[in-house]
């Protein structure tokens, strides 16, 4: 697996991604115990913990200032549960459905939108986002409410999101900018590629597909 070592030019911090355990034991020695380097993002949020009776949505954790959940500087919300099971995810900390935190989409939305914190959209990843559909669509509409723009990682097809004819799928496929579909499978690992792990994952223009009527596919360099 190859590691990846990103400098954030906003912040001047080093984000670590696809590091193993021994590699990231060896970078703390030198950082310090206290930087966060398990993962490919800089900064972890503070969100209040799932003690919340009102919780709406379970997440993993919210990040900012990532380079790479998507181009330019993004806000991000791991969202928790995931079911795929994909062979080496680097996320697998995110499957369990009864892991992370609970919080209300109102708690996990201002977090996102801090004014505090510089970014050029925000990014919905996970575990799988699209296993809550009704709080996805929830947070979606309030992001888009707010004129950001909005990417949705998800392990599912998009021709069977739009096939299931959710109210809520529907929801998030008729407002995110971008949706990366498809589970990373392995034996199609293709290091080359920007902000996904193998070819079979799409990048969809959702905004272009839905003034067109086709399906409308980005190149991310």
């Amino acid at each position: 697996m190859k590691t990846e070592f990103t400098i954030n030019p906003h912040t001047g911090e080093m984000v670590v991604r696809s590091a193993d355990e021994a590699l990231l034991t060896r970078l703390q020695t030198y950082v310090g115990p206290s930087q966060d380097t398990d993962c490919g993002q800089s900064r972890q949020s503070p969100i209040p913990s799932g003690s919340n009776k009102s919780a709406q949505v379970r997440i993993a954790s919210v990040v900012h200032g990532s380079l790479v959940d998507g181009p330019g500087v993004r806000s991000v919300a791991f969202m928790q549960g995931c079911t795929s099971s994909c062979s080496q995810c680097h996320s697998g900390h995110t499957h369990y459905l009864s892991g992370g935190i609970g919080v209300t989409v109102s708690e996990l939305v201002s977090e996102l939108v801090r004014a505090d914190v510089a970014r050029d959209g925000v990014t919905i990843s996970g575990g799988e986002p699209l296993a809550q559909p009704e709080a996805c669509a929830q947070v979606v509409t309030h992001l888009k409410g707010a004129d950001i723009h909005v990417i949705v990682y998800s392990g599912l097809i998009y021709e069977d999101l739009v096939r299931a004819k959710d109210p809520a799928l529907d929801g998030v496929l008729s407002l995110a900018d971008v949706l990366v579909d498809g589970p990373f499978v392995v034996s199609l690992r293709d290091e080359s590629l920007a902000y996904r792990g193998s070819s079979n994952q799409r990048v969809i223009d959702l905004a272009k597909t839905r003034e067109t009527g086709k399906l409308c596919l980005l190149e991310w360099e």
